[in-house]
Order: C-alpha cells, then sequence, then structure tokens
C-alpha cells in the first residue's frame, strides 16, 4: 500500500477492504479473478481506468462510422431509428463525445427524404 500524504491519516484495514469489496461487487467475475491479488483500492482502480481508457480508442471511431452513416429512411420505424439514436449516443458519451440534442435533431432532419422535409418546417 502507499504511505499516507503528510497530515493524512492511514485508512484503517476496515475501510480498505470494505473499499475493495464495493470495487469489486460492480465488476465482472473475469476481472475479479484478474486482480484478486491487489490489496490497494487506489492501484485497482488505476488499473481497471488505465484498462478501460484504452477501449474508448477502440469504441470511438466505430461508434463515430455508426453515427456518419445513421439515416431516418434505413428504418421501418421512428421507433428502432430512435432506439439506434441512443445505442450510439451511449457509445459517444463513453467516450466522452455525445452528440447534443441539436445535433440529433439536426441529424434527422438531415436523413429525411426532401418530401418529409415539409412537415417539420
Amino acid at each position: 500500500m502507499l504511505p499516507p500524504k503528510d497530515g493524512v491519516a492511514p485508512l484503517e484495514d476496515q475501510h480498505v477492504y470494505t473499499t475493495l469489496y464495493l470495487i469489486r461487487s460492480h465488476i465482472h467475475p473475469d476481472l475479479k479473478a484478474e486482480y484478486l491479488l491487489e490489496e490497494n483500492p487506489h492501484n485497482l482502480w488505476t488499473s481497471l481506468k488505465q484498462r478501460y481508457e484504452q477501449q474508448k480508442a477502440l469504441v470511438l471511431p466505430a461508434a463515430n462510422y455508426e453515427w456518419t452513416q445513421l439515416r431516418l429512411q434505413d428504418f421501418k420505424t421512428v421507433s428502432e431509428y430512435n432506439h439506434a439514436v441512443h445505442r450510439i449516443s451511449s457509445k459517444l458519451q463513453f467516450c466522452e463525445k455525445e452528440p447534443t440534442n441539436a445535433d440529433k435533431i439536426e441529424k434527422t432532419l438531415s436523413t429525411m427524404l426532401p418530401f418529409e422535409r415539409i412537415l417539420p418546417q
């Protein structure tokens, strides 16, 4: 464990193990097994953060591609289109690039067929 900083009281073992328990209870069982020997909550948190920062680099290009290829006329219902928009937005939010509501509205209007644009105007 890291030594405490000057002026900061060291954590009691009970707090350390409670923190480890809470972190481990919210991660996938395979990750629990992988990080089972980690006894410092800060190191565990840092390791998990580094692991998933790399995931953002993998998810972002695919999500951006899906966003650019998204068209309203490719879906049978508006409900299916909305589901796709929210799914892609969630991926982009994970990568800290979530489109605003204005972007979503603009995307919907820009992908409508010309004769369908009369209604929103």
